[in-house]
């Protein structure tokens, strides 16, 4: 993988290679990842042309941004930028629904709705590729959420599940939906490997989810859930929880009168009240995909699950090309 920086002025017009720099970039599902970076460069190699509204990345990589704010520290001859990834970006922009309709209906080939959520929201900057062509198809409907949580719950619903694939080449950020691809079997990590490794276990996890709707009384919309032995949660209860092993989430909802998107929203709210088990790793080298499964086991606690990528961090230092190079992924949510 290339990881040259090649940076342009605010017209995107390219102006050359970073140099004498340190990187700290993070990319990521929406919520769990910043999606941002800080830049610091030299101010003996800064060139005045990168600026506000430049850009910077790698040639057929998502690592890259724009600039949107700058700070000179003067004892150490610094300029620090910072700024959204080409990730974040699309967190600026929200999606809603058409005049008379309660939610964006995204049904259809994946790509194709990619284009049409992007639209011209950003210019030239952004395109889609294969549109059409993708053998995905979505069904999800979307009301009042940020553009980049919206592409990433209407992917992961799909037939096949997908991930939001970016990558910056020929002058434009390439989006395309992609198959989420479970390499647990081939990258199974664990204490052996002399990696960095953070196990965490939640505790007194939810095992139940009382959720309420719109009505009153005998006409209120009523729903229990129950987590089921596999992780996923149903209407059925399981003898595994019960009694003095019961936890009860209340999640209360006055105006949703749908079903299916009370269970949603239901189960993400208690979900992000749970946390999940979790295991962070540190890599050397780049060898997954956001949103990649991948095995992992944590030898003093023994936990161990397949869980996707969801947040990467590059951490490099430049001088007249990458001298050191270090990934970060987190594992789970």
């Amino acid at each position: 993988m290339d990881l040259d920086f090649i940076y342009t002025d605010s017209n995107y017009i390219e102006q050359g290679y970073l140099k004498n720099s340190s990187l700290d970039i993070e990319v990521g599902k929406y919520g769990d990842a910043t999606n941002d970076y800080q830049l610091e460069v030299s101010v003996s190699s800064w060139d005045r042309e990168f600026d506000k509204g430049s850009l910077f990345f790698s040639n057929e990589s998502e690592f890259g941004g724009i600039v949107e704010g700058k700070k000179v520290d003067t004892s150490k001859n610094t300029i620090t930028f910072s700024g959204s990834t080409f990730r974040g970006i699309l967190e600026k922009e929200y999606v809603q629904p058409s005049n008379g309709q309660a939610y964006f209906n995204a049904s259809g080939e994946a790509n194709t709705l990619i284009n049409t959520l992007i639209k011209d929201r950003f210019g030239s900057l952004f395109c889609v590729d294969n549109v059409g062509l993708s053998d995905i198809t979505v069904n999800y409907q979307i009301r009042d959420i940020n553009l980049l949580e919206a592409l990433e719950k209407m992917l992961s619903k799909a037939d096949i599940p997908s991930r939001l694939d970016i990558n910056f080449y020929d002058g434009q950020v390439h989006l395309q939906a992609i198959p989420i691809v479970d390499l647990s079997e081939l990258l199974q990590y664990d204490n052996s490997y002399g990696v960095t490794m953070i196990a965490e276990t939640p505790a007194n996890s939810y095992n139940h989810i009382l959720c309420l709707g719109k009505g009153e009384l005998t006409e209120r919309l009523r729903v229990n859930l129950y987590l089921q032995n596999d992780s996923s949660w149903s209407t059925s209860e399981n003898s595994k929880f019960k009694g003095l092993s019961r936890k009860t989430y209340l999640y209360n909802n006055t105006t949703e009168e749908d079903t299916s998107k009370l269970i949603e929203s239901g189960i993400d709210s208690c979900e992000k009240a749970n946390g999940t088990e979790s295991i962070s790793v540190n890599f050397t080298t780049d060898e997954a995909s956001l949103f990649d499964i991948v095995g992992a086991k944590e030898e003093i606690t023994g936990l161990s699950f397949k869980q996707p990528i969801t947040k990467k961090i590059l951490k490099a230092t430049i001088t007249s090309s990458i001298t050191t190079a270090k990934f970060e992924y987190k594992v789970g949510d």
